[in-house]
């Protein structure tokens, strides 16, 4: 049994070098060093999750001076639809869903991006973790809605 472990930790070990040194890079690894800052302009729609697009936004506002500043208005819409309920009438499973419509501006172009995504849960019976999850899917909505606009950006210019 000793040979078997010690087979299965080499074999990890050398995979691990192997994986290291493949080359590989994160998809979004190229954000760091954009050409561009974020603004936020003007915000409408659901405020929790507008929050959730803020703090994202700002993560690419680093108020450089000798870059171009794009402005962004954006207007959201998050729900929670019930989707199974179980014999008592209680929510068992919810629908996660949110769009949003982002409106970039610059001095060179200007354009309309749509986001929609959803998300299903199940109920959770602690309604302090259960919001706690829900935060968190808001938050990864709002990494990704980002993440496509400013994917979007980069393919204009």
């Amino acid at each position: 049994m000793k040979i078997y472990n010690n087979k299965k930790i080499s074999f990890l070990i050398i995979l691990s070098f192997f994986i290291y040194s493949c080359g590989f890079t994160p998809q979004y690894a190229g954000f760091k060093n954009l050409e561009f800052d974020l603004v936020v302009d003007n915000v409408s729609g659901d405020r929790d999750f507008n929050n959730e697009i803020k703090s994202q936004i700002k993560r690419y506002d680093r108020g450089r001076d000798n870059v171009e500043k794009i402005k962004i208005s954006y207007d959201s819409d998050y729900e929670k639809i019930i989707l199974t309920k179980n014999t008592k009438g209680e929510a068992t499973k919810y629908n996660l869903k949110v769009r949003v419509i982002f409106n970039v501006s610059s001095e060179n172009y200007s354009t309309r991006i749509l986001f929609n995504d959803e998300f299903s849960i199940d109920k959770i019976e602690d309604t302090v973790e259960e919001n706690n999850y829900i935060k968190i899917v808001k938050s990864n909505f709002a990494e990704r809605a980002i993440e496509k606009v400013i994917l979007n950006i980069r393919q204009k210019k």
